[in-house]
């Protein structure tokens, strides 16, 4: 009776000890998450000036341009994530410059273009739309370069600049994981708009946990990042690199697929305002 009553006893202890682990494990915070990407890199010696930025923010760097892969090379050395920022057509017709990918080209010739375009930007981990808004509504093309992308290992970053885009859904379809442009940080340079942005920023990510963000290297954007930046630690707020996002969903254990932790976030229509690009 006594030995029944010890293993009682016994079970009790280990029960109560592992609901309270299990209750404090659930209630362990997740800090919000601000990934920030900075576009179109490659064309000017004043984009050498982004590697002051903190390692976590990621670059995106335009193909066959002169300094995509010096960019790039230092970038790995710094343990900074590198994305291949691929031209796409646009609505507005302007031009995409080199290894653009148009909406009249056969499947063929858009992975012949898009793998010469990783060739020319070392180290790319992921994709992400230059322009676009004509191209990443058209589901076909979407498809061939999902399909490259899932061959190559990489991930895709939706940088949404049309509200009409198939990018995520055909991701989806494919099997690519994939992620979404919350914000537009600098459509506006000067410093009320960016400071405006950067408040809305840490808002979104507070509020649904992550938010990922487009920049671009110009001298107000980068001086105003390294200003303001240090400050998110301060809110409780981490800076995340994309990269150690993608890595974080695909090692979750029960995860569902394709970066479902920001799935609400970007699956919610965008106003005109927030979908349109400052170079569309």
């Amino acid at each position: 009776m006594k030995v029944l009553w010890r293993l009682c006893v016994l079970s009790l202890i280990i029960m109560t000890s592992f609901t309270s682990h299990a209750a404090a494990s659930a209630t362990i915070p997740v800090k919000p998450r601000v990934i920030i990407i900075l576009d179109d890199l490659g064309y000017r010696k004043s984009d050498m000036a982004a590697f002051a930025l903190p390692s976590e923010v990621t670059f995106s760097i335009l193909p066959r341009t002169p300094l995509a892969q010096t960019i790039s090379r230092k970038a790995e050395q710094q343990g900074r994530a590198v994305m291949l920022h691929m031209p796409m057509q646009s609505t507005s017709g302007k031009a995409m410059g080199p290894l653009g990918l148009s909406t009249d080209m056969y499947p063929a010739a858009i992975t012949h273009t898009l793998r010469a375009a990783l060739k020319s930007v070392p180290n790319a981990v992921g994709v992400n739309n230059h322009m676009g808004s004509a191209f990443t509504v058209e589901e076909p093309a979407m498809q061939t370069i999902m399909e490259e992308i899932k061959r190559q290992g990489l991930f895709f970053v939706d940088s949404r600049t049309s509200v009409n885009t198939t990018a995520q859904q055909v991701a989806d379809r494919v099997g690519v994981p994939n992620a979404s442009r919350q914000v537009f940080l600098d459509n506006d340079r000067s410093e009320a708009s960016l400071s405006k942005q950067f408040e809305y920023t840490k808002r979104l990510a507070k509020r649904n946990g992550t938010v990922v963000v487009i920049a671009h290297p110009y001298p107000e954007t980068i001086t105003f990042l390294a200003h303001t930046l240090p400050s998110l630690a301060t809110e409780g707020i981490a800076l995340a690199s994309v990269n150690d996002y993608f890595t974080q969903v695909s090692n979750t254990p029960n995860s569902l697929p394709n970066n479902a932790l920001v799935k609400e976030v970007h699956r919610k229509p965008l106003l005109e305002t927030e979908a349109a690009a400052p170079n569309e």
